[in-house]
């Protein structure tokens, strides 16, 4: 009886530290429920082979060294694993700190190094009471996740046992409690490449282009003013990844993000299983995404040459997710289903057009940049851009098949999902093609829906503008997970959600200077303000527009653009020199900038990194070379 009371007091004396100490007594009380649903397991015994292994942790690669040619383990889902190499036999014994109705996750690769010679690989339980084959291979290579449901009694353990000559490596294994599909707790982060805000809602020939995502935004939270950090790939997820404006993460494809730099996902692994799924290319783990995750792979057949990108991307999440069934799971989903070449399936094409000219085409840019600025009859606009919109509309049903899968499952109701897109598209609207080369509303405003478990804030329009950076903050807000504010440039969403005020920043940029693509485009800042757009522009060079001068050269863009985005949406009307005030306002700002984002350039000049073998690779893939 004494023991119970003690029991309820401490119950309650927490419950009493909560209401006074939110910060740190939530997340202690939050860290115990967690580290009692699952945890990685250090296995201590294997101690890492600097010898026959090489780690390059900047861009998160593992080789295995030999003296003709290094070994790329290229399909590893990341380098915090354990790996050797394997001659003879090798027992590895993992004993659990949770029992009951159990989970175990690794991902194993190996490569026997002998010809005709397979490695033999066998995972068991060994019980108290009787032993369990959960796995068996022989295979000269494998490369794969396992997923194992077991029921454990204290005492048993579990036996990895390996047999032959070669590379080995599996990833930390996560032991975990199973849950109820209703107890469990998911957070989905879909990065749409290329999808324009725009088109979220568009009426074409009648009917909305996306049905899907508008019966979605009514269960949650729409952003209406959702600015990318820059007008690409790289820079605009990573300063998703990092909180991070572009020329303060300062990557780009000869740089990747420093191990300095924070990363949304190393937060969130405290607390979360992190599973990421990836079009690769421009989402390669190289450039630094693939930090705190546990499992981030490439998934070829949802690359930029897939017409079905979107839906293979969404079928694999939806095996993994039966598969694993994690109590607290963190996903990130990236598909190139909308990006160049557009080549959408033809019943999607068919709904925009019954009789169209073009069944697929590349961006006019698309692997020869110098036409960025080509001119072109209006037919082939035309068709480009329908062709481009069927590609929105196939992904808005793959998107839609992928919540009714989620809610079939009954893991709907309970999950945090996040719909973005990293940048748009142009289609000669202010003289370009593609993205890369501008920051007007066609490139950087992008989709930004947050659906809210239990219904939480339903329904919700948000018109102050809000950034890609701000979407770290505020998943980590609405986690509690601590982090450190004065790392990122991103503000935490949530109060603004809650309609308790206004973001606490003046205004917003988007930008192209130390993370451009296209050298020979010059550097760009653009300042989102009361409903205004301010873009500064560096000018041309004669070498810059020699560049482009045999197939058409860029527009004469103004040294100070300024756009009243209420009244001109389709930033035609200049009206810099009628607001000479709110110009000044910002030049000391701008001033700053330039010269830090000059500094930055120069060294780079000073010190230029090559491009690699693999990298021009994955960027011909993209059509950026």
């Amino acid at each position: 009886m004494i023991i119970l009371k003690g029991l309820i007091f401490f119950s309650f004396l927490n419950s009493f530290k909560i209401k006074l100490f939110p910060k740190l007594s939530c997340t202690g009380w939050f860290f115990i429920v967690i580290s009692n649903l699952f945890y990685r397991v250090n296995i201590k015994d294997i101690q890492p082979d600097h010898t026959r292994f090489r780690v390059d942790k900047k861009i998160g690669k593992l080789y295995f060294k030999r003296k003709d040619k290094d070994i790329f383990l290229e399909h590893i889902p990341s380098i915090n694993g354990i790996y050797f190499y394997l001659k003879g036999t090798k027992s590895i014994r993992i004993k659990p700190e949770i029992y009951g109705d159990i989970g175990l996750y690794t991902y194993v690769e190996f490569h026997s190094l002998i010809k005709r010679v397979p490695i033999r690989f066998v995972l068991e339980k060994k019980g108290v009471d009787e032993s369990q084959r959960l796995f068996k291979a022989e295979f000269g290579r494998m490369s794969r996740p396992l997923f194992n449901r077991v029921n454990l009694k204290k005492g048993d353990t579990f036996q990895l046992l390996f047999q032959g000559t070669g590379i080995v490596y599996f990833s930390k294994p996560i032991i975990y409690r199973r849950r109820d599909k209703q107890h469990r707790k998911n957070i989905f982060l879909i990065g749409v490449d290329t999808l324009r805000g725009d088109h979220i809602g568009m009426n074409v020939g009648g009917q909305s282009l996306t049905p899907h995502i508008d019966q979605f935004v009514k269960d949650g939270v729409c952003f209406k003013n959702a600015y990318a950090q820059s007008s690409w790939t790289i820079p605009s997820f990573i300063s998703l990844f990092s909180g991070l404006y572009e020329f303060n993460h300062n990557v780009d494809i000869r740089h990747p993000l420093t191990l300095d730099k924070p990363h949304l996902v190393e937060n969130l692994s405290e607390k979360y299983i992190t599973f990421g799924l990836h079009g690769g290319c421009g989402l390669d783990g190289r450039w630094g995404y693939y930090r705190g995750f546990d499992f981030y792979q490439r998934l070829v057949s949802t690359g930029p040459l897939f017409p079905e990108g979107g839906k293979s991307l969404f079928n694999r999440a939806m095996a993994f997710l039966k598969e694993s069934q994690f109590p607290r799971f963190f996903f990130f989903l990236h598909t190139y289903q909308v990006h160049s070449p557009y080549t959408p399936p033809r019943d999607f094409l068919f709904r925009i057009n019954k009789t169209p000219r073009h069944f697929g085409l590349t961006a006019i840019s698309h692997g020869n940049l110098s036409e960025k600025y080509l001119p072109v009859d209006d037919e082939l606009r035309h068709s480009l851009m329908e062709l481009y919109q069927a590609e929105v509309l196939a992904f808005d049903t793959y998107f839609g098949h992928f919540i009714q899968e989620l809610k079939k499952e009954n893991l709907y109701e309970n999950a945090l999902i996040i719909l973005m897109s990293d940048h748009g598209e142009e289609f000669f609207e202010h003289k370009g093609w593609e993205h890369c080369h501008s920051l007007y509303d066609e490139l950087i405003k992008v989709p930004l829906i947050i659906k809210f478990p239990g219904g939480e804030h339903k329904d919700t329009r948000i018109s102050n503008p809000v950034g890609i950076i701000d979407i770290m903050p505020t998943i980590l807000g609405y986690c509690q997970i601590e982090y450190n504010k004065e790392k990122i440039d991103g503000v935490d969403s949530m109060p603004l959600i809650r309609g308790e005020g206004k973001l606490r920043r003046d205004f917003l940029i988007s930008s192209l200077s130390t993370s451009r693509y296209l050298l020979a485009i010059p550097p760009k800042l653009a300042f989102i303000f009361d409903n205004y757009k301010l873009i500064y522009n560096y000018p041309f060079s004669e070498k810059d527009l020699e560049f482009f001068k045999n197939e058409g050269l860029p527009p004469e863009y103004l040294k100070i653009e300024l756009y009243n985005l209420g009244q001109d949406l389709s930033e035609i009307n200049n009206i810099a020199e009628l607001n000479k005030d709110k110009v000044k306002k910002f030049l000391p700002i701008i001033m700053d900038l330039k010269k830090r984002i000059n500094k930055i350039l120069s060294a780079r000049l000073k010190t230029p990194h090559k491009l690699d073998k693999e990298v021009i690779k994955k960027l011909e893939t993209l059509g950026y070379l």
